[in-house]
């Protein structure tokens, strides 16, 4: 299955993965799963900056206040939760 990695998101949206739970300050954690299917969903799912390399959360980077900024990843994060757990269709 290889190693478990966490995906984490700052402010702007940018995802990043690292392999330890506890993220960073200024990153909050939206899901985590072993490597290579969390990659790959959030990968699919997640919007690509125009450098073609930055994967940002849908609905971040346009987010006026923190308030939409969260609610934007949290659902993000049970999208890719329903997708990690073989679930279709789009969270409520």
């Amino acid at each position: 299955m290889g190693r478990k990695l966490t995906a984490l998101a700052d402010r702007r949206g940018v995802i990043t993965f690292q392999d330890e739970p506890k993220a960073p300050e200024g990153l909050i954690a939206f899901a985590r799963g072993w490597s290579k299917p969390l990659r790959e969903h959030v990968e699919v799912n997640a919007r690509h900056a125009y450098d073609g390399k930055t994967l940002l959360v849908p609905g971040i980077p346009e987010a006026r206040h923190d308030d939409d900024a969260m609610d934007a990843l949290e659902r993000f994060g049970l999208l890719i939760k329903m997708r990690l757990d073989g679930q279709q269709g789009w969270p409520v």
